[in-house]
């Protein structure tokens, strides 16, 4: 049964939100800025009104339960709905806006953006959080609808239903080998490439990333299969195995001669037929219009754009914020 409306307090969420992010009611209190014995009052109200305990003690651990777990997106969601709502309309002050700002970018893209990312955070949102994950391709459209994160950032073949998107930059793949490779800095053929070991990168959530796909669809294309021997869950580690091993790997481009300034590796371009990758940044429609997250949209838009053109990449012209929602 839904409890009177004139018994909910609306501030009861920002109290389960805090709970939820800093697992403690000790500091969820310090960052409200509340006592112990008034966030622990919200506490015993928040489990009056949704019947559950929410929070178990196991040992020194604050653990939220099943039901905490399934209530934090919507919390999260909920808190960004009423923050548009009745925020003021204006001109957005990004130095003094305080927030979290959620990003699920793949590694090889990590790598290129967050550092100058944060870099500009710093300088010009300095109140704003910054949390970095990996994406679940299986679980993105539920973080990005239910809050779990703001925006991804990756190579998305067939973006999910109901999601925004911007093409940022593209780039081809490169074919990467060390000293150990018998055929190390000499031309590659599809025959060779097929011959050779592989190093091949699966994510933590599937077996298979888009990108080794695309390429074992290639080759099946022309009725031939590549032998995987080694595959690991970060894409930054590819490049490591191959300079030690007489194995070869595919990379994006730029991320392979980032590599091999530092690593004796060798790059040629990959022997097989691979439409460019093209990557992309995804938001959800709940927070098209939210301005903190319009302005961090348009951020990390110029910042991409600026690697992407120090690094000899090509950005793509694809760059407003106000692309419609991509169908499924």
């Amino acid at each position: 049964m839904i409890p009177p409306r004139k018994n909910i307090d609306l501030n009861l969420l920002v109290c389960l939100d805090a709970l939820l992010t800093e697992g403690s009611v000790t500091r969820a209190a310090e960052r409200l800025n509340m006592s112990q014995p008034g966030m622990s009052h919200a506490l015993s109200r928040l489990r009056t009104l949704t019947g559950d305990a929410l929070f178990v003690r196991t040992g020194n651990d604050f653990i939220p339960t099943e039901r905490a777990q399934v209530l934090s997106g919507k919390v999260r969601s909920s808190l960004a709905a009423l923050e548009e709502i009745f925020s003021e309309e204006g001109p957005f002050d990004p130095a003094s806006t305080a927030g979290t700002l959620t990003v699920a970018a793949v590694d090889s893209v990590s790598l290129m953006i967050v550092p100058r990312l944060t870099q500009a955070l710093a300088q010009q949102a300095p109140l704003i959080k910054l949390h970095v994950r990996l994406p679940d391709p299986d679980k993105l459209h539920g973080w990005l609808a239910e809050g779990e994160c703001d925006i991804a950032l990756g190579y998305f073949p067939d973006p999910m239903p109901e999601l925004r998107a911007s093409e940022l930059f593209g780039q081809t793949l490169s074919c990467i080998s060390g000293p150990r490779y018998p055929g190390h800095g000499q031309p590659m053929d599809v025959a060779r490439y097929v011959a050779a070991s592989h190093v091949v990168f699966g994510s933590p959530f599937s077996l298979r990333s888009p990108m080794e796909s695309a390429i074992d669809d290639a080759l099946a294309a022309q009725g031939m299969e590549r032998t995987r021997t080694v595959q690991v869950s970060s894409m930054l580690l590819v490049p490591y195995v191959v300079a030690n091993s007489s194995h070869v790997a595919a990379l994006p481009d730029a991320l392979a001669r980032h590599c091999a300034s530092f690593l004796p590796l060798a790059l040629c371009p990959l022997p097989v037929k691979v439409e460019p990758i093209v990557i992309r940044m995804l938001w959800h429609e709940r927070t098209h219009r939210v301005g903190l997250q319009r302005w961090v949209r348009s951020l990390i838009r110029s910042t991409m754009q600026e690697v992407a053109r120090d690094q000899g990449v090509s950005p793509l012209a694809a760059g407003a914020d106000d692309l419609p929602a991509i169908d499924g």
